[in-house]
């Protein structure tokens, strides 16, 4: 869909975007509306505030000049070993004066041995509108990316361009005139749910010279919930052990199934209060035994945004006590690994469990499990200290814990107590106490959405809105 003189787009309801020989835009416009057709999402506002077309190619383009993108709609390799296609775009609001676009692509590697992504052709060519209606020379991004697409396999990948009304010089009058005119625009744009790229998104890492250093690829797997800024969507809590597996068993007889199953529930009916939205699955809501491997499945099985596993620490030493949080990570201390193993009554042996995380480390998903965790931490430890609980900081740790290993999504096992310490046993006997726990819990995963400004909307249908759970 390419831009034409006088061509016409989205049928008679559409905007007629006019170029000339002379690459001079028209910005005749007409009323306010949004149109979706195909692989095309147009928007604009009212008369002066800027409207975005997506399509096979692309313009982006302010009523008071800005800068516009055009040209081809996927990167092309040479020999046709990776092709590529458009998958779609969205815009998201960062602030007033600021947006980021993501544009989708599918790559496909049609060899049979892993092939560099390197040297391939641009996806656009950039260039700026000039006051006058004028385009600017045109430049086209070359893209390189500094990884392999392995044989016969697929992947996705998002460009991320960042500052998208930041280009301007300060002292531009396009870039004053703008300002009050961005954020009813873009929170209409910002409306993902009528545009959905794909559920998950692997992104990669690449460097621009020059003047478009400002366009990159996010280094990092994001879920869609996270990369996007929507909203909390579904949240599994794992409440470790149950049945036949008791977990810890403090002095006095507590045992941590019980425990960690209190907590869970606490903590998704908060959630279910405080962000009605939110789906909330539990992996048991009983005393019943559920494996690692089918606590993760079922979070992948829900499409989750969110893993929580809730469990309470144990030691030799009864004089041991504190709150650590763990991430999934290859790279594990011994004592790590020890509190991993003691957990880890996994079917699969620790030799394929290596292989595994292999696997997923090369899916980056753990940074976003390490935000999540240190938030996590940090709300845990300071509900102790707010509360005069003598709890030691332990931190944020990484070990490989079968539990975690198996989630597509950020995920985490916390410890909130060593139920060894008779201390600790006596203080979380105490229903007051399991409670004060469970919004320390809240408080860090609600932490780690607002972060990335995805506590506020309502993604599932309301007939869909309320507690699920896996019950056995």
């Amino acid at each position: 869909m390419q831009l034409g003189t006088g061509s016409w787009v989205g049928g008679n309801n559409g905007i007629r975007i006019a170029q000339s020989n002379s690459g001079v835009l028209s910005r005749d416009m007409l009323k306010s509306y949004c149109v979706r057709a195909g692989n095309a999402l147009m928007m604009r506002g009212t008369s002066g505030n800027r409207f975005l077309f997506l399509g096979a190619s692309l313009a982006l383009i302010a009523s008071s000049a800005a800068w516009c993108l055009t040209g081809t709609h996927a990167p092309t390799w040479k020999h046709s070993a990776i092709t590529a296609s458009y998958i779609g775009a969205q815009l998201r609001e960062i602030s007033q004066g600021n947006a980021t676009l993501f544009l989708a692509y599918a790559l496909q590697n049609h060899t049979d041995v892993d092939y560099p992504l390197e040297g391939g052709s641009g996806v656009f060519l950039m260039s700026r509108l000039k006051p006058n209606g004028a385009l600017s020379s045109q430049e086209q991004i070359q893209l390189s990316y500094p990884t392999f697409l392995p044989a016969r396999q697929k992947a996705r990948v998002a460009l991320e361009i960042t500052h998208l009304f930041g280009w301007p010089a300060e002292n531009d009058p396009l870039f004053r005139d703008r300002q009050d005119k961005l954020k009813e625009l873009f929170k209409w744009l910002a409306d993902v749910q009528s545009f959905v790229l794909f559920d998950q998104a692997n992104h990669l890492q690449i460097e621009f010279p020059g003047a478009w250093r400002e366009l990159k690829l996010a280094a990092e797997e994001r879920s869609l919930t996270r990369m996007l800024g929507l909203k909390v969507g579904r949240i599994v809590i794992d409440p470790g052990h149950g049945g036949q597996d008791t977990g810890t068993v403090g002095p006095k007889g507590l045992m941590e199934k019980d425990l960690c199953l209190d907590v869970a529930l606490r903590l998704g009916k908060l959630i279910q209060e405080k962000v009605p939205s939110a789906h909330v699955l539990y992996t048991r809501q009983n005393d019943s035994f559920v494996t690692l491997e089918q606590r993760s499945e079922i979070a992948n099985n829900a499409k989750a945004d969110l893993f929580l596993s809730i469990h309470a620490n144990s030691s030799k030493d009864a004089s041991v006590r504190g709150i650590e949080t763990y991430y999934m990570n290859f790279y594990a201390s011994p004592q790590s690994m020890e509190v991993a193993r003691e957990n880890a009554v996994a079917d699969s042996s620790m030799h394929d469990l290596q292989d595994l995380l292999k696997e997923i480390v090369r899916d980056e998903k753990l940074e976003e499990s390490r935000d999540l965790a240190m938030d996590i931490q940090e709300s845990l430890e300071t509900s102790a200290r707010v509360g005069n609980r003598p709890e030691r900081n332990r931190g944020v740790r990484n070990a490989p814990f079968v539990v975690l290993t198996g989630a597509d999504m950020p995920s985490v096992l916390v410890e909130i107590s060593f139920l060894s310490n008779p201390a600790d046993e006596q203080w979380l006997m105490l229903l007051d106490n399991r409670q004060r726990v469970a919004e320390a819990l809240y408080h860090g995963i609600e932490k780690y959405f607002r972060d990335s400004d995805s506590m506020t909307t309502d993604l599932a249908p309301s007939s869909e809105k309320g507690p699920l759970a896996v019950t056995n």
